[in-house]
This record gives C-alpha cells, structure tokens and sequence, in this order.
C-alpha cells in the first residue's frame, strides 16, 4: 500500500532590509556568498561607537514603520501615528537618510551596510554566528499567538521576526532540526544545516507598532512552553532554556548559489532519507508526497 502525506512547504518568505525595522516578503530569494538571504539585514543602524541601534537597545525602533522597495532601493519611513512619509534613496540619499533616523532617535545614526545575513543577531552576539534564515511553521505562530489574550497570529510573526515560515506541520515541528545532529531541512533543491534554537530577547514582548511590553509576556511563555513541549523534544534540546523559539541556520558553501521560493516542498531529513524514491503531485490545491516508506515529515497522511 502506497501511503500519501501532505507535504510541507515554504510559505512565506521574509526579509529585513534595515535590521531592527520592518520586512519585505518575496516570493523567492538568492543565497548570498556567507550564507545568508539576499537583502536580509544588509543595512543596519549604528551609533557613533559602532553600537547597533536595535529593539534590544530601544523601543523606539518598534514605532517606526518602513517600506523597502529592493528593486529601486527606496526606503519610504513613517513615525507610528503620524501619516507623514518620508522617502529616500539607500544609496544617493544616505547622508540624507542618516540624518532623519539622528533626529528621530535622538543619537548620531550610521547606516552600516553587509552583504545579507552579515548582520544577524546570530552574527553579532556569538563568535561563531550563522548568516543563515530562520525557520519557524505556520503551526507554532499559531499555537503560541493563542496563550496571550488580545495578540492574533498575525501580530505574533511580526513580533517573533522569522525569514521563512513552513505550513502544513504541526505546531513545533521546527524543533526536530536541533534533536539530531544528523538531521538537515530540505527546501527545494537546498539543504540547511547546523540548526541551533534561537533564545529570545525582549523584542516579541513588545507591540511591534507601538513598543508597548505585554504584561507577564516570558512568564506565560516559559510555563506554556513548558506545558506544550512536544513528546520530540526536551528542555536539554533548547540549550535548557524554554524561552526559546525559531531555528537558525547555516547554508553550506556548496548550497549557495542557487535560490529559495515559496511553494517549495521543505522535509527534515537525514542521510538515510535519501535512499528513498519520491514522486510528488498536487491534490486538491495541495502538494502531496508519495513514497513506500513514511519521512519526518510531521504531517498527517493517508493511505490509498
């Protein structure tokens, strides 16, 4: 008997032009040459010192709204509950730029630009930091939007900040890359390794338009953490700490030039897996797998 399992995919896509401000969503995206997303991260704000101004620094990034036209490389900003708009060029209108983001937060302001994925938080608070995405499913946004009263899905990815998001898992199903040194996940034709949980910081405890902190925010998430901790795994898996959430990763020289796009089949996979013969098609709008034999997928299946 064949068995058929709805495939996971890559849903979305999410760039941050400018760390610390908002992201652009692509349909698809290329791999830069340290293994990170094209245009992910490539500018960031600085003080004077070479300090990065950030939502760990202040919350008055969270009140700042951007629209990053990549193409044009325009940066349009808007201050939360005004509805002026001011617009300027990342390359001819940076001195123009920086002077804007001085007077908004009240410091000296420098745009320090790297190839994307060069200044990811991976990058810049550990010495042996990733360039590589972030992964999280669709699922777990859900799962934990719903322990807090007032905050919808939605909200909850805009406060969590992930570049790529998988649908049709169950919630935490990202968990399973950091339970096996051997297991990789697989998007397209891409494989990313060296997955690591991503402990969090004050920024998904704030409003992410406003900077207001919800009351009680890691305490309710630590004990729901706790509470949900799927049977796959354990507390020593998360570097023993429960706030934690998302997957970073790294993508290996030899992955990176070629590109990611949603609708792309994402599984966890490990040496053994490729041993396998897969056939794949589209059921009812869905992406479906058919294979002899069941993969960490995580998926609910049927038998035909």
């Amino acid at each position: 008997m064949w068995l058929y399992q709805v495939v996971p995919t890559l849903s979305e896509i999410l760039i941050y032009p400018v760390k610390a401000l908002d992201p652009s969503s692509v349909g698809r995206v290329s791999i830069t040459s340290i293994g990170g997303l094209s245009g992910d991260r490539a500018y960031a704000m600085k003080d004077v010192n070479g300090e990065y101004i950030h939502g760990k620094r202040t919350s008055a990034v969270h009140r700042l709204h951007t629209a990053c036209d990549r193409n044009a490389r325009q940066l349009k900003l808007r201050v939360h509950e005004t509805d002026q708009i001011c617009e300027f060029h990342l390359d001819t209108d940076r001195e123009a730029l920086e002077a804007w983001l001085s007077e908004y937060f009240e410091m000296n302001v420098i745009l320090a630009v790297e190839p994307g994925g060069g200044q990811t938080d991976s990058v810049i608070f550990t010495t042996d930091g990733k360039a590589g995405p972030t992964v999280i499913s669709k699922a777990t946004i859900r799962e934990v939007a719903s322990w807090y009263d007032g905050i919808c899905p939605e909200q909850m990815q805009q406060r969590l900040r992930p570049n790529l998001v998988i649908s049709d898992v169950p919630p935490f199903w990202e968990d399973r890359l950091v339970t096996n040194s051997d297991y990789r996940l697989q998007i397209g034709d891409i494989r990313l390794t060296g997955a690591e949980p991503i402990p969090r910081c004050i920024v998904p405890a704030r409003h992410p338009h406003t900077g207001m902190e919800y009351d009680g925010f890691r305490e309710t998430f630590v004990q729901k953490r706790d509470e949900t901790l799927p049977t796959w795994v354990g507390p020593d898996d998360l570097d023993g700490n429960l706030f934690s959430l998302m997957i970073g990763t790294e993508i290996p020289e030899s992955e990176r030039d070629g590109e990611l796009a949603v609708g792309e089949t994402a599984q966890i996979v490990s040496p053994w897996y490729f041993d396998f013969l897969w056939h794949t098609r589209v059921v009812d709008g869905k992406r479906i797998i058919k294979t002899e034999s069941p993969a960490l997928t995580g998926a609910a299946s049927t038998a035909e």
